[in-house]
């Protein structure tokens, strides 16, 4: 577990953890706006619990478009109340109560009173979950006190209660909170149009986004972990335009990408970020990297640096 800026540093601690959110002292603060946090990292999944005095704290379409990453936000509420609005819409949400945001869209929590909360960073691919359904589950506070919400609730406090995990206690972790995390949204969502091949596929996907520091991760070992064929999952995906092998090279330059704007892996080299990933040949790297991002990965890292 880590600990986080303390008042003056708050405002550049925000900014530069949460891909530029901004932060400013709402009319009820008496000087400028305050917090602290504490974290825990599960590597695609991010845990925090986060205190502060009255303020707003924004994403703006600007810090949408410069940010490297995508990623479903649960908030719980312990104390204070919070406004989240984002796409026309606005959520109260209370002690006792969570809400789900996505980072994709810009949006602005503001803060009435002291406060305190966990907050739970998913990527999307992990989830499973339909647009459509997480769509529907941001338009509502939910509870914590039962169901589902309970469980992913003791989940967060337990994460940020417990040392830093290991590398392979991580990866259980995180699979672990996809699966709460989406369980807390499905739960009480209502049933979204779907047919079965297309939510197999959504289910495999979501499973390759838990599974990419896995080095053997291809169509074999997918097809077992799903106990079907290995065409039965090459027909589900061949109409994607990039197959199933393609996809799990898609999601693992992502995460490279993502790694290389995450401040705190600074000290590692471009070799050591993608080895992380299962990516271990430099040139191939640099040549996908370049075709998929449109820069190389050491000017993205660069830029990356620059914006933080």
């Amino acid at each position: 577990m880590t600990v986080g800026p303390i008042t003056d540093a708050w405002y550049h601690g925000m900014e530069s953890t949460f891909g530029g959110l901004r932060v400013t002292p709402s009319a009820a603060s008496t000087g400028r706006a305050t917090g602290a946090f504490t974290a825990t990292d599960l590597g695609g999944v991010r845990v925090f619990g986060i205190s502060g005095t009255p303020q707003h704290l924004t994403l703006s379409a600007g810090a949408v478009r410069r940010s490297a990453t995508e990623s479903v936000k649960v908030c719980a509420v312990h104390r204070g109340q919070c406004v989240i609005e984002q796409a026309g819409r606005e959520v109260v949400v209370r002690p006792g109560q969570f809400a789900v945001y996505d980072t994709s869209v810009p949006y602005r929590l503001s803060w009435q009173g002291a406060w305190e909360c966990d907050v739970m960073t998913a990527p999307p691919s992990a989830l499973g979950v339909a647009p459509a359904a997480l769509s529907e589950a941001g338009a509502r506070a939910w509870p914590t006190a039962t169901g589902a919400g309970a469980m992913l609730l003791q989940f967060m406090g337990t994460c940020l209660s417990m040392p830093q995990p290991g590398a392979a206690v991580r990866d259980h972790l995180a699979s672990a909170a996809a699966s709460l995390l989406a369980g807390a949204v499905l739960n009480d969502v209502g049933p979204v149009a779907d047919d079965a091949e297309d939510l197999f596929r959504r289910q495999v996907e979501a499973y390759v986004g838990r599974s990419l520091q896995q080095p053997e991760l291809g169509p074999a070992e997918v097809a077992a972990a799903h106990h079907v064929s290995v065409r039965t999952i090459q027909r589900l995906f061949a109409g994607t335009g990039k197959g199933l092998s393609g996809l799990i090279r898609q999601r693992r330059l992502e995460a490279v990408r993502r790694d290389l704007a995450e401040p705190r892996l600074a000290h590692l080299t471009i070799a050591e970020v993608a080895a992380r990933w299962c990516l271990h040949d430099a040139q191939w790297l640099a040549k996908a990297f370049k075709a998929e991002f449109d820069v190389s990965p050491s000017e993205f890292r660069r830029s990356a640096g620059r914006l933080s």
